[in-house]
């Protein structure tokens, strides 16, 4: 194993940006290729902020769009964006949501790392988790426990570092048509995600959105629902595969005068790759749109669902190939028991557009309630969790003139109020974990959150444009322990509490917490287009992010047992910082019909980030009785999960490089207008603590180095396709201190696919087969970092604990659209 030096990761990021821009002049001197055929291509003064403001412009009928080069449409890892069918009429843009073809536009003249990414037009597959529709993104890191399904976790340029919270994108930001999607408190809740019901996904890596990223130094994902007009007619869908895997969907959309609607329902179910990690997630959504006149726009969004996922084992890395589909379990303290991580979701939206030549107002309010019933341990008992968030996204756009340059401002405001019920049980002995005890924690949480935003856009010359902006926040956090009933001792099944209860005790009264936080993220920009359709972009942006519910949690424990032991022990919840990053990033895109490239390199530099470790850490262990120090080692024993609390670490760094390529090479092949494919996509990033004086310049666990995907594939005219591709991930690590050796590093993995379809000119019928892992390659999918070798369980000893990937596994499916 090759351990690369700080040196050489900077040599390596510096060598890259000086032979970025000679490459692009190559691209210009060459011979060139014909230009992307991108329908609507305007002047350099069209609107790159502006969602809302539009011009008026031949209006498309809601035919099907043709798909780029390869596996399906993007911008930013780029491909051809085409607008949906031909003109029929002058009238204006549907702005509520804007069409996929807009938003690629805009991204690509905006001055940050930006993907737009179509789900509708890619290749027919499944549609289970990100990571099948985000490949082409780099930048993007998703793993999986189980199968697939929606358990794991996302990180963009290194984000979700922390062993502690809600593992499940810390880090990364979630929308739904531009308003929150999932909890205030927290990163992405996957389960929450229903990307069948999706039209495209933007993607934005590291602060360059101040409307969506500023929050969360990762960056941040929107999903934009489909609607009557981008997806009319009946459509049937259905595929199954290995595991036991069975999908279904029925989806009806249309449109009439002023009026459109889209409703859909899907229902998926996979037993797992590996023991106990079965998913059954049935979830129904749909919109109403109403344009009542050409200046008034107002849709209604609905969402319902649940996801219930039994948890897989962590297995001993060493041992990986043995248990990666049996799972480690040899006390038996896992299979015998229920345990699970059950969502269920209620959500609506009502956004209303009001707009004339020059500016828009849109009014959005929104409503989530979200209910988890979790049993992550025998140990830890049954947690009865529910959020409900109310909040209103308000936004309002101008397009004017500035000293005479055309200029495009933004301005936005989204108050959101959560209100949280977090309940423990014990469960009672003989339920396998599956029915509830006595009540032992009963707390209340209340937050506030107002964040606004700004933004200008000026043309200070024919295609180039100058972006400043910034983003304010105020929140509050408070947790509050409610708990009145009686004193009740842990207990397990030899020994349960009352003569039932198994889990934790109760709690003493003593889990209070009040903070603020508040924070101004200033973002400055460029973008120039320096030849039709290839632009060159900077950006320099402030992030931040707050400690989150996990955080709290954690040591709100640790201090309640060791206060109640030794009053005024401990105070770490008050000197929790929140975590700030600057980023400057450089960046190249654009390219010629048939050939797309999107390269970044960036610089984040942070203070006070947020990570985790074992509480025996941090408690003065030599101030306590012998017996007392003696409880505290078990219950905080390193190898338990409870035992991580968050803490601040003073400086860490992220350098990066993240390039996508598509091109056809060959055309013409075997008839006219059919291609050969090769879509690239690479992601490089060094991620690591700066003369810290625990970790001195240690590589961060969780983000490999080197991450790649690639596709090669072939296109017929006639609808006929067929590809293989390879995903490459490198070595992690999987200590924060880099101890342990090569024992402790996840070594890399490298996994083949192939699909072969069919899918009609006019997309009333698709067919479609695909293969993954061909290999059966053993590989980890996912894991929560160790402070230090020395933490590792101590059986089987000398090897950390990780979750393996899926196997070899096989998918077909159809679908038939009834228009």
């Amino acid at each position: 194993m090759r351990h690369h030096s700080a040196s050489l990761s900077r040599a390596v990021l510096l060598s890259t940006v000086a032979a970025l821009l000679p490459c692009v002049a190559v691209a210009q001197t060459a011979d060139p290729l014909p230009a992307a055929p991108v329908s609507g291509a305007a002047s350099a003064s069209e609107p790159v902020l502006l969602e809302t403001v539009v011009v008026t412009v031949p209006r498309r009928s809601p035919a099907p769009a043709r798909s780029g080069s390869g596996r399906g449409s993007s911008a930013g890892a780029p491909a051809t964006a085409v607008a949906p069918g031909p003109a029929t009429a002058e009238g204006p843009v549907q702005v509520n949501p804007p069409p996929f073809a807009v938003q690629a536009r805009r991204a690509l003249r905006r001055p940050g790392a930006e993907s737009v990414v179509s789900v509708t037009q890619q290749d027919p597959g499944t549609r289970s988790n990100l990571r099948q529709v985000l490949d082409e993104v780099p930048g993007v890191l998703i793993g999986q426990r189980g199968g697939e399904n929606s358990q794991g976790s996302i990180s963009i340029r290194g984000s979700d570092t922390s062993q502690a919270g809600p593992r499940g994108g810390r880090g990364v930001r979630a929308f739904a048509d531009g308003v929150p999607l999932g909890r205030l408190v927290t990163g992405v809740t996957l389960p929450l995600l229903d990307l069948k019901a999706t039209d495209y996904i933007e993607v934005y890596r590291g602060a360059s959105s101040l409307r969506y990223g500023a929050l969360a130094t990762g960056g941040a994902i929107n999903l934009v629902s489909k609607t009557g007009r981008t997806a009319p007619g009946a459509t049937i869908s259905t595929a199954v595969g290995s595991n036991n895997f069975r999908e279904s969907q029925i989806e009806l959309g249309g449109f009439k005068d002023k009026y459109d609607w889209y409703f859909q329902v899907n229902d998926h179910f996979d037993s797992g790759y590996e023991l106990h990690s079965r998913n059954y997630a049935p979830r129904f959504s749909g919109n109403f749109g109403w344009q009542p006149t050409e200046a008034i726009e107002n849709r209604t969004y609905v969402a319902v669902g649940k996801n219930l996922q039994e948890l897989p084992t962590a297995v001993p890395l060493s041992q990986l190939s043995l248990y990666r589909q049996s799972g480690f379990d040899p006390s038996k303290t896992s299979f015998p028991y229920d345990l699970r991580a059950n969502y269920e979701y209620q959500r609506v939206v009502n956004k209303t557009v009001i707009r004339s030549d020059t500016t828009s107002v849109e009014i959005a309010p929104y409503f989530l309630r979200s209910a988890f019933d979790h049993l992550p341990s025998t140990a830890a008992g049954i947690q009865d969790v529910t959020w409900t968030d109310y909040g209103v996204s308000l936004r309002v756009e101008n397009r004017n003139e500035l000293i005479g340059r055309p200029t495009e401002l933004v301005f936005g405001y989204r108050p959101t109020y959560e209100d949280a019920s977090y309940k423990t049980y014990q469960w009672a002995k003989g339920s396998s974990g599956s029915t509830k005890a006595s009540l032992v924690y009963d707390d209340a949480f209340h937050a506030w959150f107002h964040e606004g935003y700004g933004e200008a856009a000026v043309e200070v010359m024919p295609r180039v444009k100058l972006f400043t902006g910034a983003q304010a926040f105020w929140t509050d956090r408070n947790y509050h322990d409610s708990y009145s009933g009686p004193k009740i001792a842990s207990g397990t099944e030899a020994s349960p509490a009352l003569g039932i209860g198994v889990g934790p005790g109760s709690s003493n009264g003593l889990r209070n917490y009040e903070r603020e936080f508040s924070a101004f993220n200033p973002k400055f920009g460029v973008n120039w287009e320096y030849v039709p359709e290839h632009f060159v972009y900077a950006n320099y942006a402030r992030s931040t992010e707050v400690p989150n519910a996990g955080d709290i949690s954690s040591l709100l424990t640790l201090q309640q047992t060791v206060n109640g032991m030794r009053p005024g022990t401990l105070n770490m919840i008050d000197d929790l910082a929140m975590q700030r990053a600057w980023t400057i990033e450089l960046g190249v895109r654009g390219g010629w019909d048939r050939f797309r490239y999107d390269v970044a390199v960036y610089d984040m530099r942070l203070n006070d980030e947020i990570l985790s470790a074992c509480a025996l850490n941090f408690i003065p262990l030599a101030s306590f009785t012998p017996a007392q120090r003696a409880q505290l080692r078990g219950q905080f024993a390193c190898s338990n999960a409870n035992s991580l609390v968050a803490f601040n670490v003073d400086k860490t760094r992220r350098t990066g490089i993240e390039a996508g390529f598509k091109t056809r090479p060959i055309v013409d092949v075997l008839a006219s207008q059919d291609h050969v494919y090769l879509d690239m996509v690479y992601t490089y990033i060094d991620s690591r603590f700066v003369d810290d004086p625990t970790f001195g310049d240690a590589q961060l666990p969780l983000t490999p180095r080197h991450q790649a995907y690639a596709e090669l594939g072939y296109r017929h005219p006639a609808g006929f396709f067929v590809a293989g591709n390879i995903r490459f991930v490198g070595e992690r690590w999987t200590t924060f201190d880099n101890s342990g050796g090569d024992a402790f590093v996840v070594p890399a993995s490298t996994l083949y696919g192939a699909r072969i379809g069919w899918k009609a000119p006019d997309r009333s019928w698709t067919l479609w087969a695909e293969g993954r892992n061909l290999t059966d390659e053993a590989y980890v999918s996912d894991f929560a970092p160790l402070l230090r070798s020395a933490d590792a369980p101590t059986t089987p000893g000398g090897t950390p604990f990780v979750y393996a990937g899926a196997g070899r596994a096989f998918y077909v499916g159809f679908s038939k659209t009834f228009n």
